[in-house]
């Protein structure tokens, strides 16, 4: 009799394992196949290529994009495919001559929840990624691991392309990239590296150091939650700077890294127009006068970002458009801007390959190029939308130097 209840024991324990092992064989092939096929289940878009672009709108157009988040993501870069929103040929297609593309180290479970009292910090979705792509150890434990292993990511494309992309890290570079898209529109793109939220750092500032010297030019100092250096748009405090916050601040501008405030709180965006010494991009993103929500900018910032010789770049995406899917609406939230702080502080903040849907892939951005001239706007505003306000800005922001 002891003897059946023990075996019968054992071959419950043996289940019992048995049903764990499965549950964990589950849950583990659940996240690897969400991971790696989570470039194209986030990021899709409303209106499918190809687009009706008329070639003779404005053929010279210089174009340039402030954010896009493609390299955070392994993709086949140089193949033209049908899901996602970058990918060179398309870029091809566009004859874009400069894109921003920026690097996310962690973005919190609360974000697919959206709380209704902002995203409190905790879990990382880039870690799952890290963890499904069979990345680096490293990468699992290390923001910083994981940013400098993206940024190297896009240091091999480029080499891979030489004649076709080129990291602008100075204005000798960004006028070689000029240059050869004046002389045949679309010939090289342009790529500056960008850093969404300074917890990359890990509390290190003098990390900026490396960052500078791998390319970075660009960096906001929180994205979609409160973190160490100050409050976000989409955070729970949405406090301003704090003394790490200033500590950071003071050392982008040593090194002239652009300080960007698309993920900033009211208070941090403040905060960081009272010091800037430079020129502040809010890269991405809407306007509250039109969608009130937090993520997008208020006209009390408009006006700083005006006075301090910045620029606002327009996002692609229904969220910050009023929810909106056409390219009218974005024509629209531009026409605000511009009305509201002058035509030379507009740009292009697609946000393509950042989780959101987008109107367009970057094949169709020519169709803003023809919605802007319908909606009134000059040839000479439409340059300056398009491109020339942010190529300006960079070259007032860029070291000078040498070509690589």
């Amino acid at each position: 009799m002891i003897r059946g209840r023990r075996q019968s024991m054992k071959k419950l324990i043996t289940v019992f394992m048995l049903l764990i092992v499965l549950i964990i064989l589950v849950i583990g092939a659940s996240v690897v196949y969400m991971g790696r096929n989570s470039y194209e289940l986030s990021n899709t878009v409303v209106m499918t290529p190809p687009y009706a672009i008329d070639p003779d709108v404005m053929p010279d157009l210089l174009i340039a994009d402030m954010h896009a988040d493609t390299f955070n993501f392994e993709t086949d870069f140089f193949t033209r495919s049908r899901v996602g929103q970058v990918d060179l040929p398309r870029i091809g297609d566009a004859e874009i001559s400069l894109m921003t593309f920026a690097i996310a180290t962690e973005v919190p479970f609360s974000i697919m929840r959206k709380p209704p009292g902002g995203n409190p910090r905790g879990g990382n979705l880039v870690t799952l990624g890290a963890f499904s792509e069979l990345e680096p150890i490293a990468n699992w434990f290390s923001q910083y691991e994981r940013g400098l292993y993206a940024i190297n990511y896009a240091h091999d494309l480029i080499a891979q392309k030489p004649e076709r992309m080129k990291l602008v890290e100075n204005r000798a570079d960004l006028q070689q990239v000029l240059d050869s898209n004046r002389e045949k529109p679309g010939s090289m793109l342009g790529i500056v590296l960008s850093v969404e939220g300074s917890h990359i750092l890990e509390g290190d500032p003098d990390r900026l150091d490396t960052l500078y010297a791998k390319g970075v030019r660009m960096l906001s100092l929180t994205h979609a939650f409160d973190n160490e250096a100050g409050g976000s748009s989409e955070g729970v405090e949405k406090r301003g700077i704090t003394p790490y916050g200033e500590a950071l601040l003071q050392k982008m501008q040593q090194l002239g890294i652009i300080i960007d405030i698309a993920h900033a709180s009211p208070a941090l965006a403040d905060d960081l127009l009272d010091r800037a010494r430079s020129p502040v991009v809010y890269s991405h993103g809407g306007v509250r006068g039109m969608c009130d929500i937090d993520r997008n900018i208020s006209d009390h910032t408009l006006e700083r970002v005006k006075e301090n010789g910045g620029l606002v770049g327009i996002g692609f995406w229904p969220l910050v458009l009023c929810d909106q899917s056409d390219v009218g609406a974005i024509v629209d939230t531009i026409r605000y801007v511009a009305d509201k702080i002058g035509v030379d502080h507009v740009a292009l903040g697609s946000d393509f390959d950042g989780g959101v849907r987008t109107v367009f892939d970057v094949s169709g951005v020519p169709l803003l190029t023809q919605a802007l001239l319908a909606d009134g706007f000059s040839e000479m505003d439409v340059r300056k939308i398009m491109g020339e306000n942010y190529i300006n800005l960079l070259r007032g922001s860029l070291p000078g130097g040498s070509s690589r």
